[in-house]
């Protein structure tokens, strides 16, 4: 990337808002890299720019990424908890080279709502076995999901 793309990159996450919503890491292509969710975007998209994180970064993985990241998107939600779907919502539908997270559905949580109960409940599970219920998921973050529910 080069400096300037960093201090357009700087100057877009000094604009900002603190607000809950969905952020899509682009590389060179405009292809997305990276779905990532946060409560205050501003504070979370700041992070990947930061000198001082590059040098503090134990994952190779993350390192690499950041490098490659030369523009971002944002889609503000109204909680946290929107945030949380429409981040496994995005996953699905980019594949993020990056998210290796949700690769391998069978061992992350969905959320299960049974169509055919009268007062329909949601419940937690990790197997799509009932075709009469509508599934969302999966969350690699099954102690965000726990928390929201």
């Amino acid at each position: 990337m080069s400096e300037s793309g960093k201090i357009n990159l700087k100057e877009k996450v000094r604009r900002l808002p603190h607000r809950p919503g969905v952020y899509l890491m682009k590389d060179r292509l405009k292809q997305t890299i990276y779905v990532g969710k946060a409560k205050d975007l501003k504070k979370r998209v700041a992070t990947y720019f930061q000198a001082s994180r590059k040098l503090t970064i134990a994952q190779p993985k993350v390192k690499a990424m950041i490098d490659l990241i030369h523009d971002f998107d944002i889609i503000l939600v109204k909680s946290e908890a929107e945030a949380l779907l429409l981040e496994s919502q995005l996953i699905k539908k980019f594949k993020p080279r990056y998210n290796t997270d949700f690769t391998d559905d069978k061992h992350f949580l969905m959320v299960r709502v049974n169509l055919r109960e009268k007062l329909p409940r949601f419940r937690l599970t990790r197997n799509r076995v009932d075709s009469n219920s509508r599934y969302y998921g999966p969350f690699a973050h099954a102690g965000h999901l726990r928390k929201t529910l």
